[in-house]
């Protein structure tokens, strides 16, 4: 799930602009300029976000040093609260990188300078990139593994917001930002295997059961018409028309696009169209390295698991961020995807997704790309009728169930956000945050009883009681603004 991103085409998110003696901060040429001009202290720029950092993230900026000292760290900032409260990735031209927590303006140097061949030294371009996964931390320069730290050494959240960090007289330019949530991520793709008692009619119940998705599903019920009907007529030897496997699914995050691409790879292997139908999942870390030739080798890594399956590329559109006016190992990426997507016809298929603006943007400056895939499903955000049913399926999946007041409360706060969503409303996914922070409130009000006591009814009802924190916690959303 994409939580946020900025390719400062504009100044959409509202980032701190200012032309003074001491700094410049401005949004140009689909970058944001960043430049410290005096010889000592720091400065900060940042911007609210929705993130949970306790859970699974993967945070990437792009930094190109333009001018300036060598000597001294810039790079990227998170959990950041105010000017005081922050943890901080930084390299310096001279090739090193160090790691801090800023708490209350006490800094603790969780890795100290150290010196790495990974920094493109001097004025050049840099990728950044924090993730983390289960119980730790990876800090990655240019696509490769720097560091790697316990999660337990970042446990404090300070705040949402990521920005990022300059130390005295330089200028750089931010190409990129982005952050996406969620379980999976900046590990190794796993392959999700079709089950072996599997047919093509549990996955077309499977697929009518899902709540809302009408014209998705009608979609995908038309795509199984066609290959069933074309099956038949090869069948006869009847002339058949050529099949593209390959697909876009485009539309906001927790809307069912992974879902689907599971779905259609099982609805592949049981017409005949591909061996195994399992789907592997990846990313742009996933398929990009950070030297020349490893990338290609990376790619062809990723396409041989999905042989016989799908290949399913989250925001395939960062493989080439907007306004990119470097070179970038992603066009590698997509070159070689695109040869083996030729080398191995008929043998996996590629499914790529991500928001519509952004995949459309991608599509439009890759031709290649475009013309691979022949097949579009557009997905819209659920309804707040629908959001509330997927709450409660979370609920009942999980053996809890509300009481009618508590009933009325989770509705109320799923039109409220509704209502206020932009287009990285999370859908399902709020609602399965939201869940999981009732849950920890209910524990929270009967932790304290006497556990003997208590019914099954007791340990599975959740009240009003147990609402009104969990919506303020996701509704919350941090200020913006920049701080020397």
């Amino acid at each position: 799930m994409l939580v946020f991103s900025d390719f400062f085409t504009d100044n959409k998110n509202e980032w701190s602009v200012r032309d003074s003696k001491e700094v410049l901060l401005a949004v140009e040429d689909g970058c944001y300029v960043f430049e410290h001009k005096r010889s000592e202290g720091n400065w900060l720029s940042w911007c609210g976000t929705r993130a949970d950092w306790s859970r699974d993230f993967r945070l990437h900026v792009i930094l190109e040093k333009v001018s300036g000292v060598n000597d001294y760290g810039y790079g990227v900032v998170w959990s950041l609260k105010d000017a005081d409260h922050f943890y901080s990735f930084l390299i310096s031209g001279d090739g090193h990188y160090r790691i801090d927590a800023c708490d209350n303006n006490e800094w603790t140097t969780l890795q100290d300078w150290t010196k790495t061949p990974l920094v493109h030294p001097g004025d050049a371009v840099n990728w950044l990139s924090v993730v983390r996964q289960g119980e730790e931390l990876r800090f990655y320069i240019n696509d490769q593994l720097a560091d790697t730290k316990p999660a337990s050494a970042f446990e404090k959240a300070f705040g949402s917001a990521v920005g990022f960090y300059l130390n005295r007289q330089m200028r750089v330019r931010v190409h990129a930002v982005w952050l996406g949530q969620g379980e999976g991520l900046g590990g190794a793709p796993e392959a999700i295997e079709v089950p072996d008692d599997d047919s093509l009619e549990k996955v077309l119940a499977e697929l009518h059961t899902l709540i809302g998705l009408g014209h998705i599903k009608q979609e995908v019920q038309t795509l199984v018409n066609f290959l069933t009907v074309q099956t038949e007529r090869k069948k006869r030897g009847l002339s058949t028309i050529p099949l593209s496997l390959h697909m876009v699914l485009t539309g906001p995050p927790g809307t069912g696009k992974t879902t689907i691409a599971r779905l259609v790879g099982r609805i592949y292997r049981h017409l005949g169209f591909l061996q195994k139908g399992h789907v592997v999942e990846t990313d742009r870390a996933g398929l990009v390295a950070g030297y020349i030739g490893q990338t290609a080798l990376k790619t062809d890594e990723q396409v041989k698991k999905a042989l016989g399956g799908i290949l399913f590329i989250d925001e395939a559109y960062a493989l080439e961020p907007e306004g990119a006016t470097f070179a970038d190992f992603g066009q590698e990426a997509i070159d070689t995807l695109l040869k083996r997507m030729e080398d191995y016809r008929d043998q996996f298929a590629v499914v790529i997704a991500g928001y519509t603006d952004e995949m459309e943007r991608f599509l439009e400056s890759n031709p290649g790309v475009r013309s691979r895939f022949s097949r579009y499903f557009y997905f819209d955000h659920f309804s707040p009728e629908e959001l509330l049913a997927i709450f409660e399926k979370f609920a009942a999946d999980a053996g809890y169930r509300l009481t009618p007041d508590a009933r009325l409360a989770v509705e109320s706060t799923i039109r409220q956000a509704h209502a206020a969503r932009d287009r990285s409303f999370g859908n399902a996914r709020f609602c399965r945050n939201l869940f999981e922070d009732i849950v920890a409130e209910q524990a929270n009000r009967i932790a304290h009883s006497d556990m003997t006591a208590l019914s099954d009814a007791d340990l599975q009802l959740i009240t009003l009681e147990d609402i009104p924190n969990a919506a303020a916690d996701i509704a919350r959303l941090n200020t913006k603004r920049s701080l020397n």
